[in-house]
């Protein structure tokens, strides 16, 4: 009997491609602030976008996680996913600790 191919997963792409856009919301929330609107508005696209943000980020992190165990997911795009929201994550960390420290 002929053994069935195992099927391709996407968990590594899925990784990538939601990080992207967590890097994408991260820098709405940053490009908000730079907008001459009322604080009403900037108020409400503040928490939208840190929302977004904040539930993309974790989503990307814990696909791409997944994306390393299955033998036939791309682990280069669940490592890239994992990498992509690391460093805006780590960034933001490293300026409450910053701020923190003052």
């Amino acid at each position: 009997m002929s053994e069935i191919p195992a099927r391709k997963t996407y968990f590594g792409l899925a990784a990538f491609i939601t990080a992207i856009l967590a890097v994408l919301f991260i820098a709405a929330n940053v490009g908000a602030s730079y907008l001459r609107i009322t604080p009403a508005v900037f108020n409400q696209l503040n928490i939208i976008t840190a929302l977004l943000y904040c539930g993309t980020t974790p989503l990307a992190f814990g696909l791409g996680i997944v994306g390393f165990f299955p033998r036939n997911d791309s682990k280069i795009l669940a490592g890239l996913g994992i990498a992509t929201v690391s460093v805006p994550f780590v960034v933001i960390l490293g300026q409450l600790l910053l701020q923190l420290a003052r």
